[in-house]
């Protein structure tokens, strides 16, 4: 598989956030992608996933345009909300059922180091760093072929950061992943650098 990003541009109120952004990734490659503060690194990212239209340019997965972007893109971010009255379990249920996991709950349990009980409990009452472990965890075990990630380790602390290191380098070799951040600890191990200038 190989994904294409063909000279990508973004503006707001005739304000080029972007433009003429383009590269190539194939199975088992990695991008970061960085830049400054407010450069368009998240924005970039929605317009893979298909969240935010581009104004010029295209994204091509194997040399086509993405019909059903659900199924080609997983997408772990900050701003990805969860439905918080949900229990972790639930959410599971939900995420299986659209095809996005491959791993049955107990494994996921294990895969995200969540507990049974934990399992049972909305994710409302989960702490900020919690939530976005469950959030990558989800894009991490995800069946879709490209995962996309956007600043990974918000709110987690030491020991999610290692948590993060050992399950992204046991699937990087499989996937096409494209990490946007500023944070080297989140994209140390990929294969190549883009930044937006």
């Amino acid at each position: 598989m190989q994904l294409d990003v063909v000279n990508i541009g973004k503006h707001y109120n005739n304000q080029w956030l972007f433009k003429d952004i383009s590269f190539s990734i194939k199975d088992g490659e990695s991008i970061a992608i960085t830049g400054r503060n407010g450069s368009g690194k998240s924005t970039l990212i929605q317009i893979i996933y298909g969240l935010v239209q581009a104004n010029v340019g295209k994204v091509l997965v194997d040399q086509n345009t993405v019909d059903n972007n659900q199924q080609v893109f997983a997408l772990s971010s900050p701003y990805l909300e969860l439905p918080l009255d949900f229990t972790l379990s639930e959410i599971y249920q939900l995420y299986f059922d659209l095809n996005k996991l491959k791993i049955e709950l107990n494994e996921f349990l294990s895969f995200s180091e969540f507990t049974f009980k934990q399992s049972n409990l909305p994710v409302k009452n989960f702490s900020s760093g919690m939530l976005q472990r469950l959030k990558t965890s989800l894009c991490l075990a995800s069946n879709s072929p490209i995962l996309l990630l956007d600043e990974p380790l918000t709110n987690m602390d030491s020991h999610g950061e290692e948590w993060y290191k050992n399950c992204l380098n046991s699937i990087m070799s499989d996937k096409i992943v494209l990490i946007a951040s500023n944070n080297p600890i989140e994209y140390q191990n990929t294969t190549s650098k883009f930044e937006i200038l």
